[in-house]
């Protein structure tokens, strides 16, 4: 999927905004009916909802469009655990794992909003977010059906896989450099 550039995105209707408590609920309910009952990464449970320890220290950045949430990435901070500790030991991974290093994850879109330019504009915010708190490298474990997505944002492959239900994820990371010189300025 090609990479929109920014100028080039219809965000008239579209609010890119740092996540609310009363959108942290939306965003579980919307983590649950994508990752548990979408793609099967995890099974769906009673309440709707999927949440886990990271969020009580990720920021959330979400997309709305007319009040409704269509979008979100979570960007995980220096200082504990990353969701990467999960499939990957830390001394085999190919960087630092410094106060430099941050993650990003979930960048979930809405059914009706994929290939609108909305995962572009999420990954933009998390990526200027980072920058303005002193960011170097940025990891991510992406879907491997969208490594080509993640690629032309300037990240680059490890050849570390890891498997989570019917899911399977690639290891990744870009300097915030690399990644500043692959997303267009407004």
């Amino acid at each position: 999927m090609p990479v929109p550039k920014l100028q080039d995105l219809r965000t008239d209707q579209t609010r890119i905004a740092f996540a609310s408590e009363a959108d942290r609920q939306e965003i579980y309910r919307m983590r649950h009916a994508v990752y548990a009952r979408e793609l099967g990464q995890h099974q769906p449970n009673g309440a709707g909802e999927l949440q886990d320890a990271l969020d009580e220290r990720n920021r959330y950045v979400i997309a709305s469009s007319h009040g409704a949430l269509v979008g979100f990435i979570s960007i995980t901070p220096p200082g504990a655990a990353y969701s990467i500790d999960k499939y990957f030991r830390r001394h085999d991974l190919p960087f630092a794992v410094d106060d430099g290093l941050y993650e990003v994850r979930l960048l979930t879109v809405a059914p009706g909003r994929r290939g609108s330019g909305t995962a572009a504009l999420l990954m933009y915010a998390a990526l200027r977010w980072i920058e303005s708190q002193g960011g170097r490298r940025i990891v991510a474990i992406g879907r491997s059906e969208l490594v080509g997505y993640y690629a032309k944002c300037g990240f680059r492959l490890h050849g570390q896989r890891a498997q989570s239900g019917a899911v399977s994820y690639e290891l990744m990371s870009a300097t915030v450099e690399a990644f500043r010189r692959h997303v267009p300025s407004v």
